[in-house]
């Protein structure tokens, strides 16, 4: 988690104060306080200023550092990058929890909801879908609580996902997206109703390939294996596979024009990884070996010295835009990811993982 815990009673104090002093221990001030126009991130908001004490309001704060803004029991208001902890995974066991979804609630996700089928929904303004993408993370977050408390209640929520995705993945062994999709208001293109996500694929056929392995029941391995076309199909021949500089890359959105989101990668990446495992199948593990190649190319890429970019359109897109920098809680998953894939590979990704999580904590790369 990148901290900024700031102890505060509507007000945020900036740079500007001097004292070490904490507030408790404070005298109050004789001098009245004094309305002070500060500069914050080059747009102007009301400040007061009290003896040498500069205070901005934290709502103000809030808005352009991207702050979760919480009170406590203890009454002291809190103001934190990301509300929970990084995830950081040590080890990595296909047939156990994924990451870190054993902790992961999805029905309090934005948007969704869990239908009288128990396959969760997503609204947004133009309908109310089934949603690929939702239902394989509701499925693994349900096979994950089961493996690792043992309670069994999670099961048949697990399995109805299960029987879902059987009935719902096509010939081409892909689950299609019942909706158009715009990425980022167009600007890579638009996507229309039937298209595959490459982190749905890797996450459901990773999800089938551990049904299969608590199970055993070979219809959920065979569908696992299926699921694996999209991620071999070209995005010109309607699947997800792009090439990025002569290497694989597997499309979350395959947009006419490249967006290479990073996390639905790693999730296609690590989904592969498993079912290479848990199906003991060849191609799957050569998918996986040249997804870590691929990597190894494109991850400098989303280093933007202080954070990580969600996607590559400044890289690809023509004419030029402006970096898509993750939000933090997004960038927090980067981190998860990559110590995912460090405790598969040894820590061939240790160097940037660390980094990336400094990040979090502040620690920006220092200018030439």
């Amino acid at each position: 988690m990148r901290k900024l815990i700031v102890a505060v009673i509507g007000l945020g104090c900036l740079s500007g104060c001097t004292t070490s002093e904490p507030p408790a221990a404070r005298k109050p001030s004789s001098v009245a306080a004094t309305q002070a126009p500060v500069s914050l991130l080059r747009e102007t908001v009301s400040g007061l200023r009290v003896d040498d004490q500069l205070y901005v309001p934290l709502d103000a704060l809030a808005k352009r550092l991207e702050l979760a803004v919480s009170t406590g029991a203890d009454g002291v208001v809190r103001a934190e990058y990301v509300e929970d902890e990084t995830s950081l995974i040590t080890k990595h066991d296909p047939r156990g929890p994924w990451l870190h979804f054993a902790d992961v609630d999805v029905t309090t996700w934005r948007r969704i909801s869990v239908g009288p089928d128990g396959i969760p929904v997503s609204t947004y303004d133009f309908g109310t879908f089934q949603y690929p993408v939702e239902v394989v993370q509701y499925g693994m977050e349900n096979y994950s609580k089961w493996v690792a408390t043992g309670d069994e209640k999670y099961r048949p929520k697990a399995e109805t996902v299960a029987r879902w995705l059987l009935e719902h993945q096509d010939d081409k062994g892909g689950w299609p997206v019942p909706f158009a999709y715009s990425y980022r208001d167009g600007m890579a293109g638009e996507l229309r109703a039937g298209w595959y996500s490459g982190m749905a694929q890797g996450i459901g056929a990773a999800f089938l390939a551990k049904m299969y392995g608590k199970t055993d029941e070979s219809r959920y391995g065979d569908a696992a294996l299926r699921a694996l076309g999209p991620l071999t199909t070209t995005v010109e021949k309607g699947g997800v596979l792009r090439s990025f500089e002569g290497h694989d890359w597997y499309e979350e959105y395959p947009t006419p024009t490249p967006t290479h989101v990073l996390n639905g990668y790693l999730f296609a990446l690590l989904g592969v990884y498993d079912v290479g495992e848990l199906m003991d199948d060849a191609a799957a593990r050569e998918m996986f070996k040249e997804g870590l190649e691929t990597l190894d190319r494109v991850l400098p890429l989303y280093d933007l010295s202080s954070r990580t970019s969600y996607d590559l359109l400044h890289y690809t897109r023509t004419p030029a835009t402006a970096p898509n920098p993750a939000r933090w809680s997004y960038h927090a998953l980067h981190v998860t990811q990559l110590s995912a894939l460090d405790a598969i590979t040894g820590g061939r990704y240790h160097t940037i993982e660390e980094r990336w999580l400094g990040y979090l904590h502040g620690k920006a790369l220092p200018g030439n």
